[in-house]
């Protein structure tokens, strides 16, 4: 059998017609009981086994198939009278004002329609937002019309009251129109009028707007839940809607026994309350429908809009395994392309490992720590696909019997790479990967200098952590998404990742030239910035020795690299036009020596553009760019940490 291949050109939305809702339909719903004595639903009730099977164990009497398989199938309610469609009704109070109450003709002039048509048509081809507009236009223009130019007949206002009153506004006084009136109305309409009021008549005839036959979902859509004490509890849309099934053939029964018109119409208002709550149950002016315990019911607009609704909460956000959420926590000790993750998460996670044997040593470790032990192993995977819970197999046997070809879901250990990701999620760098550095705690622990790219502080903020499953992803992650191959933003055209706060400060006050430091002061810089070289000679040899924060700074930047620029305090009475000037705030940098000028966050700082961190990252790359995150700005943090950074009430004093 040869399959053709189409492609998906346009999806196009319309409403459903009273014919297609039949046809589509499996079984008209034509009582409101839903289970008889034994508890076996009725035929022609709400949960029909004709709308689908959805019990373990049942088949389908429409489809034949079982529950797993078995798509659902819709049934339909014949309405004995129209109702309004609420979410509709702002459209069929357009349509009403635009068109003619006796012949249906929209209220302009036959020419005109004509010209506008021909209009409409070519602009749907090449501007379908100058169509729409344009749609607009006859609306208002038409809705302004006093008289029907077609058939002469004088027209009144048609006033909508929320959600779903209509009055006409006559000499005697203001008239309701009832739902069959409008729909009368709507039917005059033609094909071509239809088009022009922004309508496709193929898809959606102005009177499908009012419904006369309503579709009744699927089982699987509203399905009854059985309670711990046996009893059956049904779905919010299966109350409403036996609801309607009960007042629709209430009034049936009152229009075939000819009952007064006072009593119809009660339960006519009552069917189109019970309709328009079951599709709304949040409407203006009219009261929320009830469970008997006084909580509200869902309808269908509520399943569907907000932040716990279906596109929201189930499409775009979605519940996912394999990954984490905590609180953030600093940790300047880190490097910027690593993330601290708690033991108790780093247990609970796992990747899948395949057993060769140059691991298997190692594998056959991590079974027999378990999952209670880190590093260990939560599951094992046999040839066949079994999988094994290593909370209660026999540990030493699964380890003895491990071979190539078998799986180990191993715990996160150092060196994994994770995607972490901080919501709102309103740039490419608010999700980034990190290497798994496993430490005590109970918070996840992040550099501070990344920071900016996620928004984050650490006044309470929680990130998410996922792990990627395949190889693939893994290799994806640290080739593309590393935090290191980030630091230059498109948003800034420079580095986004930098210092902010206690790195500035440190770094402008060790740059100073009033800073002069003991070889104690130098030995304890260095090491805490991970300096394996040779100290350099000191600036001043007599009476002591003492060494300059420009020498050490010097130490991390290439033996090439030349720079010059203006620290931000150049301005005023600090204004430096070139290396000269006392001031020290023009950065000369000369052969990867720090001559002149002091690092602050001009140079430095985050989100700062042609900067010193810039230009490191354009000569020398993203490795040397993260060497200098590493390391030099862990100096600039020890010195703010040694000589301290202090201030008085005279600081806050107000003059």
């Amino acid at each position: 059998m040869v399959l053709e291949e189409k492609i998906v050109k346009e999806i196009k939305f319309g409403i459903l017609s009273p014919d297609e809702i039949r046809r589509m339909s499996v079984t008209a719903i034509v009582t409101s009981e839903l289970y008889d004595e034994d508890g076996r639903p009725i035929q022609g009730g709400l949960m029909d086994p004709r709308l689908g099977a959805i019990a373990p164990g049942q088949v389908c009497l429409t489809c034949g198939n079982d529950a797993k398989h078995c798509p659902g199938h819709f049934g339909h309610i014949e309405l004995a009278r129209p109702v309004i469609h609420v979410g509709f009704a702002k459209q069929i109070h357009d349509v009403l004002r635009a068109t003619c109450r006796r012949c249906g003709r929209i209220l302009l002039p036959e020419n005109e329609i004509q010209r506008y048509l021909r209009l409409l048509e070519r602009l749907e081809k090449r501007w379908p937002l100058l169509a729409k507009l344009l749609v607009t236009v006859v609306k208002k223009k038409a809705a302004k019309v006093t008289e029907c130019p077609h058939c002469g007949e004088r027209q009144y206002k048609v006033v909508l009251e929320k959600p779903y009153n209509f009055f006409e506004e006559r000499p005697e006084g203001r008239v309701q129109m009832n739902p069959l009136e409008v729909r009368t109305r709507l039917e005059r309409i033609t094909n071509d009028d239809a088009r022009l009021l922004g309508l496709d008549p193929e898809e959606a005839r102005p009177e499908w707007m009012v419904l006369t036959v309503l579709p009744v979902p699927p089982i699987h859509v509203r399905p009854s839940i059985v309670l711990e004490t046996g009893i059956r509890a049904e779905d919010d849309l299966t109350h409403k809607l036996a609801d309607i099934v009960r007042t629709n053939e209430r009034l049936r029964e009152l229009l075939e026994s000819g009952a007064p018109q006072a009593l119809i119409d009660e339960h006519w208002l009552l069917l189109q309350y019970h309709v328009a709550t079951y599709i709304d149950n949040e409407l203006p002016r009219i009261p929320v429908a009830r469970h008997r315990g006084g909580r509200p019911l869902k309808g269908i607009a509520q399943r569907l809009k907000g932040k716990e609704g279906r596109f929201r909460g189930n499409l775009s956000g979605k519940r996912v395994d394999y990954s984490a959420r905590t609180v953030i926590s600093p940790d300047p000790n880190i490097s910027i392309n690593e993330v601290g993750v708690p033991v108790d998460i780093a247990k609970t996670l796992s990747v899948r490992v395949p057993v060769t044997p140059w691991n298997i040593e190692e594998m056959r470790r991590y079974v027999l720590n378990g999952p209670e032990r880190w590093p260990g192993a939560n599951y094992v995977i046999t040839k066949d696909g079994r999988k094994i819970d290593l909370r209660y197999a026999d540990r030493k046997r699964i380890a003895e019997m491990l071979e190539p070809g078998w799986y180990v879901e191993r715990h996160l250990r150092d060196g994994d790479v994770v995607l972490f990701n901080r919501q709102p999620s309103l740039h490419r760098m608010s999700i980034m990967a990190h290497v798994v550095k496993v430490l005590p705690g109970k918070t996840f622990r992040l550099n501070l200098l990344v920071c900016p790219p996620y928004n984050a502080d650490f006044d309470g903020d929680e990130m998410n952590l996922h792990v990627p499953r395949t190889e693939e992803a893994q290799a994806e992650a640290r080739e593309l998404m590393l935090v290191q191959y980030h630091i230059l933003s498109p948003r800034y055209g420079g580095p986004i990742i930098g210092g902010l706060q206690d790195y500035i400060s440190g770094a402008y006050l060790l740059t100073s030239k009033a800073t002069l430091l003991s070889q104690e002061d130098v030995v304890d810089l260095l090491s805490a910035a991970g300096y394996r070289g040779e100290i350099p000679e000191p600036a001043i040899l007599s009476p002591k020795k003492r060494w300059t924060g420009k020498q050490l700074v010097s130490l991390f930047l290439p033996k090439e690299f030349n720079f010059r620029g203006k620290a931000r305090v150049a301005a005023g009475i600090f204004l430096c036009e070139d290396e000269w000037c006392w001031n020290d705030s023009f950065i000369t940098i000369k052969k990867g020596e720090l001559l002149t000028g002091v690092l602050d966050k001009k140079a430095i700082g985050a989100e700062q553009p042609r900067n010193m961190m810039h230009w490191l990252i354009k000569e020398y790359g993203t490795d040397y760019a993260r060497f200098v995150y590493d390391n030099m700005f862990k100096m600039f943090i020890r010195f703010i940490e040694k000589r301290g950074f202090t201030m008085t009430v005279d600081d806050v004093a107000l003059p």
